[in-house]
């Protein structure tokens, strides 16, 4: 049996559970591969002979700061053609009551109107958009 995809609009709030962050606004991006969270501060640093990551976010009116001990960097192509290296790491995404694992690159997205994209990585299987919506799950 087919699963049923669920219908989400160009624009949803959303809970990052393990980043702390209740509710923030993201921005659905069907061009995009991976999923990008807007990081204010990082750093790699060597902790008991291995490499952490350790992220600051701001993000829905909440600061938090995180320490990732499996991640990785990736080479991501943005639309304008441009290649850029970021920081990849595994998270949880809440959507109305449905919690996906998913990738997220960290990226600064201060001069940007939205702090998450969600990309089709995190949609495949899961989701389908209705681009003339906004906020359907409530």
């Amino acid at each position: 049996m087919a699963r049923r995809l669920l219908t989400i609009g160009r624009l949803e709030h959303i809970a990052l559970p393990g980043l702390g962050v209740p509710r923030v606004e993201a921005k659905i991006d069907t061009g995009a591969f991976r999923s990008a969270l807007h990081y204010q501060r990082l750093k790699v640093r060597t902790h008991d002979g291995m490499k952490e990551l350790v992220v600051s976010f701001q993000m829905g009116g909440v600061r938090k700061t995180k320490v990732f001990r499996r991640f990785q960097r990736v080479t991501v192509k943005s639309s304008n053609g441009g290649t850029s290296r970021r920081y990849l790491i595994n998270t949880q995404v809440k959507l109305n009551g449905h919690v996906v694992r998913t990738q997220a690159t960290l990226f600064d997205r201060s001069d940007m109107k939205y702090q998450v994209l969600l990309g089709r990585k995190f949609l495949h299987g899961r989701f389908v958009v209705d681009v003339s919506r906004k906020h359907t799950l409530g």
